[in-house]
């Protein structure tokens, strides 16, 4: 009897101690964010925003989009990211206020305030970028299709002479970005790794022309095609790549460093190839995403590439390096692609919220599938303008089968 009564009583305190857990975990607090507009801004200049707390262990988010200084939420106890992205639409100028707060604990009722800056919507922007892989046997990645898309959202031709695309130094994982300044924060340089890649031009070499998307393989080839014949159906892992990239405007060809590995499409120009950094055999991003920038640079890419003043070893690991080093105020589109969705907890941001106050990411690894940017409104002679509020949250859409070279015609 003794012994049931001990044993009631221990089933009763794990009860009780696991609800108090489920209590604790489930217990909600009021989260009041405060924005900082730049010094001569007014909220009245603020046509439309929206406002993100996303819990970082579960991936809930709670949005507003009321256009205001102040907003309150009720949420989870957790670890949360603020994410600002707001807009000004006058019909002269659009211009973006962008602001992120990482890392909040919100435990207890707690206010944060975001600073937020000032950028005016860019024209040269990335609207598409596939990086995410397929296994055709299940088993080994094929990492040769990769490609990136740039598109001139402007009404105006633009010119890709000296602009440069670059991924940031660093992986996904657990460990934030060492490359901060003094007060913790992102430093506004930013450190390239892998290939960086270059339009060497004189100034007007390479025309886009409003409403045109350019496509950048990693190897433009009918990867399709290619990956139909490693096809492993009895795999229930197995993926076939979902682009045909023979006719993309340019590839990366890695014949001077990967001449095993490189396959050069005759048809197809190559990028330059300005700075590498490590042992990569192709032009990729990781599967699991890592941030990109498209910069435009203010002379030559090779005589700036040459320049020992552009270059810095990193913070914390002072004999990894040097790498090629990039001012923010040279970039024109980043994004911060970070972790796949079952990996919350691991996704790093490396830009600062003037560049991207958001991250983007899709459901899984190997998946197959792009981010797409959104087609925010559609002119009367059929150019779409995407959105670009300078935060990949709200002008991104993951999880989308890609489509090189297409840009949609509707609004999403």
């Amino acid at each position: 009897m003794k012994k049931f009564i001990y044993a009631l009583v221990a089933v009763v305190m794990v009860c009780v101690t696991s609800c108090s857990k489920d209590d604790d975990v489930t217990k909600n607090y009021n989260l009041n964010v405060t924005l900082n507009l730049p010094e001569g801004t007014s909220i009245d200049d603020i046509t439309e925003g929206t406002v993100t707390a996303t819990n970082t262990q579960t991936g809930r988010e709670f949005k507003q989009n009321d256009i205001k200084l102040s907003y309150e939420f009720t949420v989870p106890g957790g670890i949360y990211d603020i994410s600002v992205a707001l807009r000004s639409n006058k019909g002269t100028e659009v211009l973006a206020y962008n602001g992120a707060k990482l890392g909040a604990d919100v435990y207890e009722d707690t206010s944060v305030s975001v600073d937020l800056k000032e950028s005016a919507a860019g024209g040269l922007v990335f609207s598409e970028v596939y990086y995410n892989m397929v296994k055709p046997n299940g088993k080994s990645p094929y990492m040769a299709d990769q490609f990136m898309e740039i598109y001139n959202n402007s009404d105006e031709v633009l010119y890709l002479d000296n602009c440069i695309i670059g991924i940031l130094e660093g992986s996904q994982g657990t460990v934030p970005s060492v490359w901060v300044d003094e007060n913790g924060e992102l430093m506004n340089k930013y450190p390239l790794t892998y290939y960086t890649i270059a339009f060497v031009g004189d100034g007007k070499k390479y025309p886009i022309n409003p409403g045109q998307a350019i496509v950048i393989a990693g190897q433009a080839q009918n990867h399709t095609a290619i990956t139909t014949e490693m096809y492993d159906p009895t795999n229930e892992a197995a993926k076939i790549s979902p682009v045909n990239l023979e006719n993309a405007n340019y590839e990366v060809c890695l014949t001077d460093y990967k001449p095993d590995k490189a396959i050069d499409n005759p048809n197809v120009p190559n990028m330059d190839i300005i700075f590498h950094f490590g042992s990569q055999n192709y032009f990729t991003l990781p599967y699991t995403g890592n941030a990109i920038i498209l910069a435009k640079l203010p002379e030559d890419p090779y005589k700036y590439a040459e320049n020992e003043d552009n270059y810095m070893y990193n913070p914390k690991y002072t004999t990894t390096g040097p790498y090629l080093m990039i001012p923010q105020e040279y970039v024109l589109d980043g994004i911060n692609i970070v972790n796949n969705a079952d990996k919350l907890n691991q996704q790093v941001i490396r830009l600062r919220p003037e560049v991207d106050a958001g991250k983007i990411f899709n459901e899984a690894a190997y998946c197959g599938l792009a981010i797409r940017r959104k087609v925010a409104e559609v002119t009367e002679e059929g150019r779409a303008i995407l959105s670009d509020t300078n935060n990949s949250t709200e002008d991104f859409i993951p999880n989308v089968v890609p489509t090189p070279g297409i840009i949609p015609s509707v609004v999403d």
